[in-house]
């Protein structure tokens, strides 16, 4: 794969001062994917992902790009709606620019990102979406799998839960499963004790109080925060010791705000910190004693948790979607409790208190388990398989165009087939192209440049010569003088 063929990714958020765990996905996916394909990251604006994916090396192109959340979240005039969407400016410019680029496939991530994928399929080219997340169940449901389906060649699922709303058919033929992993660089394994002792030193946590962990990127009320806190509560009357770090950026304000007021009438206050969103998650972790993940929703796949084990922390959670396949994964399917069952999860929380040097082992056994399953060495042995089947699939003979911003060319009038377009320029012929292009502008460039200081010299060297002339009288004394020697010339003639 010498001469790698160009990909573009899109991302259907860009957060200005944090990074959600989407972003996070689908940034390690795309550099896990750099030395397979040209990947160009798309994205809706300026922000951390942004600024992360030009530091790895990735070309990043920002365009505003509407998000249809119907198709997480089914209705019935979802079909309207999106046709809708499809006659506004920015579906046309994205189609402009796709057919420009003329990528070999596009990658799509999250289920509501829908116009990159009609946007390619319109033209031609080749889509994987990639399914992070599970589609609301209702009575709409068939209506966002067959758009998906209809608008992808290949569906990229995060998880079983995440695939599980598509039909059996679908699964086999078109579904293909990467879960999600963790970068080893980001990890600073071997700063994990002074990190540690560091983030606790700050947080003011005594070295025997155990440090109970909950981490979202953006808390709300599917987060279940709430249910931490009425947990803690309970947990508190066993071991009034136990204190309580709440990791991430309120996204519901009103919501965040109650939490903390139910932790101050609680009497709590002292026994809990709200950092807000933590710049370095390996120290968070670090600091904790075990995680508790009470998320509300069926989570397509729960990196919380992930992260959890990963750092060697025993998790509790409810069994909410996704986050099932992981504590199974880990050799932890006990620790998982109904979704809302506080009671319970403060059970699994008292009983690894009570013996920490088993919560401690439990975390370190569950990681071993996580890494041969979820590890970097796992991730990339399935990217791989994955990226060379793409390259022999949608690489090899390049997407030729099929129709306009507008969507693929209208049939003439007669009825006959529609008229063939001219051959795309192949991408390392365009690539030459530009390149010679570019030395071009660089020559004119130059050769203005050159023009520019001949002229500064030009007019320097005219400004000393009016300067000479104002300092020996001007052009007026000079003149004057060649009248009087015309006078006195004609007068000798005449003489």
């Amino acid at each position: 794969m010498a001469d790698k063929a160009t990909i573009v990714l899109f991302s259907h958020v860009s957060n200005t001062r944090s990074i959600t765990g989407a972003e996070k996905l689908l940034l390690f996916f795309s550099r896990e994917l750099s030395p397979y394909f040209n990947c160009i990251l798309v994205a809706p604006q300026e922000g951390k992902l942004t600024r992360l994916a030009r530091s790895y090396g990735l070309h990043v192109r920002l365009m505003p790009i509407p998000l249809v959340y119907g198709v997480y979240t089914p209705y019935a005039g979802l079909p309207a709606d999106i046709r809708k969407l499809q006659e506004g400016r920015e579906y046309h410019e994205l189609c402009a620019w796709l057919a420009e680029v003329c990528p070999s496939f596009v990658i799509t991530s999250t289920c509501v990102h829908a116009l990159p994928p009609l946007a390619a399929k319109s033209l031609g080219i080749p889509v994987i979406w990639k399914i992070s997340e599970t589609i609301t169940d209702n009575e709409f449901t068939p209506i966002s799998v067959e758009l998906i389906q209809s608008n992808s060649d290949e569906i990229l699922a995060i998880s079983q839960t995440a695939a599980a709303c598509f039909p059996e058919d679908i699964r086999e033929g078109k579904v293909a499963q990467l879960p999600p992993s963790w970068d080893d660089a980001e990890m600073m394994f071997g700063a994990w004790s002074k990190l540690r002792g560091e983030r606790r030193s700050e947080l003011k946590i005594a070295p025997g109080e155990p440090l109970i962990g909950y981490v979202s990127s953006f808390i709300n009320k599917e987060k279940g925060l709430e249910h931490f806190v009425k947990m803690a509560v309970l947990v508190h009357q066993q071991h009034p010791a136990a204190r309580y770090l709440v990791v991430g950026t309120p996204g519901d304000k009103s919501y965040y705000e109650r939490c903390v007021r139910k932790v101050k009438l609680e009497g709590l206050t002292s026994r809990f910190r709200f950092v807000g969103y933590e710049e370095c998650l390996p120290a968070a972790y670090c600091a904790m004693d075990l995680l508790v993940v009470p998320s509300l929703i069926r989570e397509g796949f729960g990196m919380t948790a992930l992260e959890g084990y990963a750092f060697s922390k025993p998790v509790v959670a409810y069994d909410s979607g996704g986050l099932r396949e992981i504590l199974d994964a880990a050799g932890c399917g006990d620790l998982l409790v109904p979704a809302g069952d506080i009671g319970a999860l403060a059970e699994r929380v008292n009983a690894l208190l009570a013996d920490q040097a088993l919560a401690a082992g439990i975390g370190s056994q569950a990681r071993e388990r996580i890494e041969a399953v979820y590890g970097p060495a796992a991730y990339r042995a399935r990217l791989q398989g994955l990226a060379e089947r793409w390259h022999l699939r949608f690489c090899l003979n390049p997407p030729q165009i099929i129709g306009g911003p507008g969507g693929p060319p209208a049939a003439p009038a007669g009825g006959g087939p529609p008229a063939a377009e001219p051959p795309r320029e192949r991408p390392g012929r365009r690539a030459a192209r530009l390149r010679a292009a570019k030395l071009r502008r660089g020559r004119l460039r130059r050769a203005a440049s050159r023009a520019r200081a001949g002229a500064r010299t030009g007019r320097k060297k005219r400004a000393a010569g009016s300067a000479r002339r104002r300092a020996s009288g001007g052009g007026k004394k000079r003149r004057a003088g060649q009248a009087a020697g015309r006078r006195s010339k004609r007068r000798r003639k005449a003489g």
